[in-house]
C-alpha cells in the first residue's frame, strides 16, 4: 500500500496549515481523519522499504541478502532527493551566519531566532530551485494560496519554534508531512518499489535529523512537550522506526517478519554500551539517534532513557521492536525482557 498521488490535470485547493489539535478530543478526531491515514501510509511505506530482503540477479539465479545502511553505495539518490539534500546543506550553512550569543545558558539561545528569520526570508527562492515542478501544481481558481505556501509552512514547522526556542517530535512530524506532500504532488521519482523511499529516508530524513541535532546543540533548544525520562526521546521518533527496520530479518514488502533480527545484527541490548553505539551510529539510524542521546545526556542509559532501555530488552528482536514504533501494534511501555 502506498500513498496516492494527486492528479496534476485536476486543480487542487491548498491551505496554510493551522494547529487543530489542542486537547484529547482533537486527537481522537485526528486519528479518524484522512490526513492521519495519508501520513501513516507514507510512514509505513518508508519503513517497509528498509527491510532487508533477498535479491535475485536479473541475469542469473544467484541470490544475495541485501540490507540497507547509512552511506550505502547500494542506495541511489534521484534528482529530487539530491536537490532536497542541497537545500538542507544550504539551511545548515546559515548557522554560520547566526552564531549563538555568547555566555552560558541552559536552554534557548536567542540567535536561533536570527537563524529562523534568515531561513524564512530565503525559503521562497530555495524551494523554487529545489521543487520547480511541484510548486507549479495546478490550483483551484480563484484561490491565491499556492502549493509553495503550504509546503513552506510544513518545512519551517520542521525546525522547531523560534518563539519557545524548542524542538520536539511535533516538529519532526511537520517535516514528514512536508515530504508526504511532495510525494502526493508527484515530486519524487517513480521507480521500482522501495527504491525512492530508501532514497528519501537515507538521503533526506537522516540529513534533516543531523541538521536538527546541530541546531539543538548550537542553540541549546529545549525539548518541546517533553515527558522527561518517561518519553521515548526528547526530540525524535522516526529514527527508531527506520533504524529498527534496517535490522529486521530478511523479509518482503508484502510479508514482513513478525519477530527476529537480521543475521549479524547487534543485540538490541547493546544500546547501553557506548562502544557499540559509536560503531553502529555510522550505519544505522536507531544507533545514530541513541548516539545523539549519548552526546547530550550523562549518566547511566537506563536512568536517563528508561523507555528506550526497556525496549532494548524485547525478546522478539528488531522485528518486534520495529512494531513497537508502528501505531497499529503500539505498546504502552514494553517491559524489559518481554
Amino acid at each position: 500500500m502506498t500513498i496516492g498521488r494527486l492528479d496534476p490535470q485536476k486543480p487542487h485547493s491548498f491551505a496554510i496549515p493551522v494547529k487543530k489539535i489542542n486537547d484529547g478530543a482533537d486527537i481522537s478526531s485526528f486519528l479518524s481523519s484522512k490526513a492521519y491515514v495519508q501520513i501513516m501510509t507514507f510512514l509505513l511505506q518508508l519503513n517497509a522499504s528498509l527491510y532487508p530482503r533477498i535479491i535475485r540477479s536479473k541475469d542469473s539465479s544467484e541470490e544475495k541478502i541485501q540490507a540497507w545502511e547509512l552511506e550505502s553505495p547500494d542506495v541511489e539518490f534521484s534528482e529530487p532527493v539530491i536537490r532536497l539534500r542541497e537545500l538542507l546543506k544550504k539551511l545548515e550553512a546559515i548557522i554560520d551566519e547566526a552564531p549563538p550569543d555568547p555566555g552560558p545558558r541552559r536552554f534557548g539561545n536567542m540567535s536561533f531566532r536570527k537563524w529562523f528569520k534568515i531561513v524564512e526570508a530565503r525559503l521562497p527562492d530555495l524551494l523554487l530551485e529545489c521543487l520547480p515542478e511541484v510548486l507549479t501544481f495546478k490550483r483551484a481558481e480563484p484561490q491565491t494560496i499556492q502549493a509553495a505556501d503550504e509546503l513552506r509552512a510544513y518545512l519551517t514547522g520542521g525546525f522547531g519554534s523560534p518563539q519557545r526556542l524548542d524542538y520536539g517530535t511535533g516538529h519532526e512530524l511537520s517535516f514528514l508531512a512536508f515530504l508526504a506532500c511532495i510525494w502526493m504532488l508527484g515530486g519524487f521519482t517513480q521507480s521500482e518499489p522501495g527504491a525512492e523511499e530508501r532514497g528519501i529516508v537515507f538521503g533526506v530524513i537522516e540529513p534533516y535529523l543531523n541538521l536538527v541535532r546541530r541546531l539543538i546543540k548550537t542553540y541549546t533548544l529545549e525539548p518541546a512537550g517533553s515527558h522527561g525520562v518517561w518519553g521515548l526521546d526528547d526530540h525524535s521518533f522516526l529514527p527508531y522506526i527506520f533504524g529498527s527496520a534496517q535490522l529486521c530479518p530478511i523479509s518482503s514488502l508484502e510479508q514482513p517478519s513478525p519477530e527476529g533480527s537480521l543475521f549479524g545484527a547487534p543485540d538490541p541490548g547493546s544500546v547501553a554500551k557506548d562502544t557499540v553505539v559509536q560503531r553502529e551510529r555510522k550505519r544505522n539510524m536507531y544507533y545514530s539517534a541513541i548516539g545523539f542521546i549519548y552526546d547530550v545526556k550523562k549518566g547511566p542509559f537506563w536512568e536517563h532513557s528508561p523507555y528506550l532501555f526497556d525496549i532494548s530488552g524485547v525478546r522478539g528482536g528488531w522485528a518486534k521492536i520495529n512494531k513497537v514504533g508502528d501505531p497499529h501494534h503500539a505498546a504502552s511501555g514494553t517491559p524489559r525482557g518481554n
